[in-house]
């Protein structure tokens, strides 16, 4: 005599799961596609000039060994 076992709960949960994780995927890429970002051409000089963009070097940064 055999005995076969269908087991139906466990891909249903499967699935779910998956679903879930979809959705976490999908919510955090919406996340870091509204970044918000500079727009440069509508930045005043004075932050550009700031940023090191206007005279030709690289942005100030304070280094550690400063403080």
């Amino acid at each position: 005599m055999d005995c076969h076992v269908i087991e139906e709960g466990r891909p249903q949960q499967r699935i779910q799961i998956f679903r879930r994780l979809a959705g976490w995927l999908a919510s955090g890429a919406d996340r870091f596609r509204h970044l918000p970002r500079l727009d440069l051409n509508a930045a005043p000089d004075r932050v550009k000039r700031d940023l090191g963009f206007l005279d030709g070097r690289d942005p100030y940064y304070e280094d550690e060994r400063m403080r």
